[in-house]
C-alpha cells in the first residue's frame, strides 16, 4: 500500500487558525482531522452526487462574514454582554430579536446576514463593531483577531487621553493578572458611562510587570507610568482590580483579543484591589520596588493623586 501524501503549512494567519481550531472542537474533530475534512470538501470532484452551484467569490465571502458575525455574536453572548438574556447561543429567538432591535435591524435581516445570504454593508460592519467593542477588519476580512487590543506601551497618553487631553467622563479599569504565567501584567479597560458596552483594552506586557522581579528598566518604565496617573490623569476615576486564572497554566493571549472586554468584568473572577492606591501612596504591595526603595518616595511626592477608588 503507497504512503499517503502529507501537506506542511506554515505562516497560518492567527485569526484563521482560531477558526479552524474552534471549528475541531464544534464538530468533535482533530485539528488535523478537521483540516482534512475541508479540504476534501473543499476539493471533492464534482459526481451526480455532490453536483452543487460552485460559490461565487462574493457568494463564498458573504458565507464567511455571516459566519464570523454568528460567532461574534455568540462570543459576546456567553461572555455576558447581555446578562439580561441570559447566556444562551444565539439560535435562540429572543437573542436575534435583542440584537437586531440594537443595531437597528428586522430580525429576519439578522438571521439573512449570518446565513450568509445578505452582503454586510460597511455602514452595519462598522455599527458592530462599534456597539460590541469589536474589530470591524476581522468581521469583514477575517483578519486580525474579533476584539481589538491596544499594546499601550510608553504611550500612556493615547489610551488615557484618546483625544489628547483628560476626559473625565470615561471611566477606567486597571485589572492585575495575578497568578499564573503572567502574573503582574496589566490590562487597562476604558469606556463611558454612557455606553458601557463599548469598552476599549488595551494590554500593558514588555514595559513593567506589578510584580516582584523586575530590572532597572522595568522599574524606571512602572515609575514613569505613575507619575503620569499621578500629575496627567489627576481627575480621572481610576479603578483598581486583581484578575485570578482558573488554570496556573493560564496562557493570557489565548484570551486577550477572543474575548470581549465584558469577559474580564466577571465578578466571579476578579476582585478590588488596593494595589494602586498603595503605591500611589508610597507603598509597595509586594517588594516590587526591592532594591529600588527610593521610588515609592518619590512616586508618592509626585503631583497630586489620582482619584482613585
Amino acid at each position: 500500500m503507497n504512503a499517503m501524501a502529507k501537506i506542511q503549512a506554515r505562516n497560518v494567519d492567527d485569526g484563521l487558525y482560531e477558526l479552524i481550531l474552534q471549528s475541531s472542537m464544534k464538530n468533535e474533530r482533530t485539528l488535523e482531522g478537521e483540516i482534512r475534512f475541508a479540504l476534501q470538501d473543499y476539493y471533492r470532484p464534482v459526481t451526480p452526487e455532490n453536483d452543487v452551484p460552485v460559490l461565487s467569490r462574493r457568494e463564498r465571502w458573504q458565507r464567511e462574514t455571516g459566519a464570523r458575525l454568528l460567532q461574534l455574536l455568540d462570543r459576546v453572548t456567553a461572555d455576558g454582554l447581555f446578562p439580561e438574556l441570559g447566556r444562551e447561543q444565539l439560535t435562540y429567538t429572543r437573542h436575534c430579536v435583542h440584537v437586531a432591535r440594537l443595531l437597528g435591524v428586522t430580525t429576519g435581516t439578522l438571521m439573512d446576514l449570518t446565513e450568509g445570504h445578505l452582503e454586510l454593508p460597511f455602514p452595519l460592519a462598522d455599527d458592530i463593531a462599534g456597539k460590541f467593542s469589536a474589530s470591524e477588519e476581522w468581521l469583514l476580512t477575517g483578519e486580525g483577531s474579533p476584539f481589538p487590543v491596544q499594546r499601550i506601551g510608553s504611550n500612556y497618553q493615547d489610551f488615557f487621553m484618546p483625544d489628547g487631553q483628560p476626559d473625565n467622563n470615561l471611566v477606567f479599569e486597571l485589572i492585575r493578572i495575578g497568578g499564573g504565567r503572567h502574573d503582574g501584567t496589566l490590562l487597562c479597560l476604558r469606556y463611558s458611562p454612557e455606553a458601557p458596552r463599548n469598552i476599549a483594552q488595551g494590554v500593558v506586557t514588555e514595559q513593567f510587570k506589578l510584580a516582584a522581579g523586575m530590572g532597572e528598566t522595568g522599574h524606571a518604565n512602572l515609575k514613569a507610568f505613575l507619575t503620569f496617573l499621578k500629575t496627567d490623569c489627576a481627575a480621572l476615576a481610576l479603578n483598581a482590580f486583581s484578575w485570578t486564572p482558573d488554570d496556573a497554566n493560564f496562557d493570557f493571549w489565548s484570551v486577550m483579543g477572543q474575548h470581549h472586554p465584558v469577559y474580564f468584568q466577571n465578578a466571579g473572577r476578579r476582585t478590588s484591589a488596593r494595589w494602586l492606591q498603595q503605591l500611589l501612596n508610597g507603598e509597595d504591595p509586594g517588594d516590587w520596588f526591592a532594591g529600588w526603595t527610593s521610588s515609592p518616595d518619590e512616586i508618592r511626592t509626585t503631583g497630586k493623586q489620582a482619584g482613585t477608588e
